[in-house]
């Protein structure tokens, strides 16, 4: 399964609830130099619990 993880930068508002929900410590970082959640997309099983748990709707997962 391919699973893509899109981040709306300017959406994501640092609270790190996604990264604090994801049942894998490695798939997302909060970057503070960026300011804004990265995904390890190559770790992600896509379960979607970070896209639920954002109240910015930040980020959105597909894949097949």
């Amino acid at each position: 399964m391919y699973v893509t993880v899109k981040v709306e930068v300017e959406k994501c508002n640092g609270c790190k609830l996604c990264v604090l929900s994801c049942p894998d410590p490695n798939v997302l970082a909060y970057k503070q130099e960026e300011k804004h959640v990265v995904v390890n997309e190559h770790r992600c099983k896509g379960c979607g619990l970070c896209a639920t748990v954002c109240p910015e709707e930040a980020l959105t997962v597909s894949g097949n």
